[in-house]
C-alpha cells in the first residue's frame, strides 16, 4: 500500500515529537482544517490503519506507532545512537536493483518491471523514518551481474541492495527477494513469495509491503528528530 497524504501527515506529526503522545484533537487538527465537515473519529481510525498497512507495522505488536487508549498515538521505533553525540548519524541508505525475470513466459519482464516500481513507491514510507532511498534512476543503471555489491555500493554510496527475481510457470509466479550489505557483500536476508497472477497490481503491491516490513527488521533505522 502506498504512503497517501494523510497517513504521511500522520507520520510527520509524530516524526516531530518521537516518542511522546500525540492526541488525536491535534491529529484532527493537522488534517482537517477549520470549516471541514467529515466523520473525524472514522476518518482518523482510517487514515491510521493506512499508515500501518504502508509501513507493514501491526497494532497488536507494533513497531512503529503505538495506540495510546483513549489519547491519540506515538511513534516508537527504536533507532541507534550516533557514535558521536556532536555528530549528526548518516542515515543508511538503500539501492533497489531491477527484478529479473526468468523463463520464456511472455510478460515476465514486464511483471518484474513492475514490481520493482512498486518498491521504489513503498520504499518512500522508509525513507521517512530514518532509511535514504536511491534515487531510481541511479539504481536501475545497474542491472543484475553489473559488478560486485561492494562496487555498485561504492557508486552510488548505498549500504544496502535489495536484489529479487521473478519466475513464472502460467499464471504461477515464484518471487525471491534479497538484501545484501555491500561493505561485506554478505547477503543478510533473503525470502520467496509464491503468488497466482490472477491480478499483478495486486500481487506486485503485497509482495512488496512484506519485503519493505523485512528490511525494517534488517536495517538500523534513525528516525528524524524534531527541532
Amino acid at each position: 500500500m502506498r504512503l497517501q497524504s494523510q497517513p504521511f501527515e500522520i507520520l510527520m506529526t509524530m516524526l516531530e515529537r518521537p516518542g511522546k503522545v500525540v492526541s488525536r484533537d491535534a491529529l484532527v487538527e493537522r488534517l482537517w482544517p477549520d470549516g471541514t465537515f467529515v466523520d473525524f473519529e472514522h476518518s482518523l481510525n482510517a487514515a491510521v490503519r493506512r499508515l500501518r498497512a504502508a509501513l507493514g507495522d501491526d497494532a497488536g505488536r507494533p513497531r512503529f506507532v503505538e495506540t495510546i487508549p483513549r489519547r491519540g498515538y506515538r511513534f516508537i521505533a527504536a533507532f541507534e545512537p550516533p557514535p558521536d553525540a556532536g555528530a549528526p548519524a548518516r542515515r543508511p541508505r538503500v539501492a533497489v536493483l531491477p527484478f529479473t525475470g526468468g523463463g520464456d513466459e511472455a510478460g515476465t519482464g514486464a511483471f518484474g518491471d513492475g514490481l520493482t516500481d512498486e518498491m521504489f513507491l513503498q520504499l518512500g514510507a522508509l525513507s521517512a523514518i530514518g532509511v535514504d532511498v536511491v534515487a531510481r534512476a541511479s539504481s536501475l543503471a545497474f542491472k543484475a551481474g553489473a559488478g560486485s555489491a561492494r562496487d555498485i555500493g561504492a557508486t552510488l554510496r548505498a549500504d544496502y541492495l535489495v536484489e529479487g527475481s521473478v519466475r513464472r510457470h502460467g499464471e504461477h509466479a515464484r518471487i525471491a527477494a534479497w538484501l545484501v550489505e555491500t561493505s561485506g557483500e554478505t547477503q543478510v536476508w533473503s525470502d520467496v513469495y509464491d503468488r497466482s497472477l490472477t491480478d499483478a497490481l495486486v500481487v506486485q503491491a503485497d509482495v512488496a509491503a512484506r519485503v519493505i516490513r523485512a528490511l525494517a527488521s534488517h536495517i538500523p533505522v534513525r528516525p528524524m528528530t524534531g527541532a
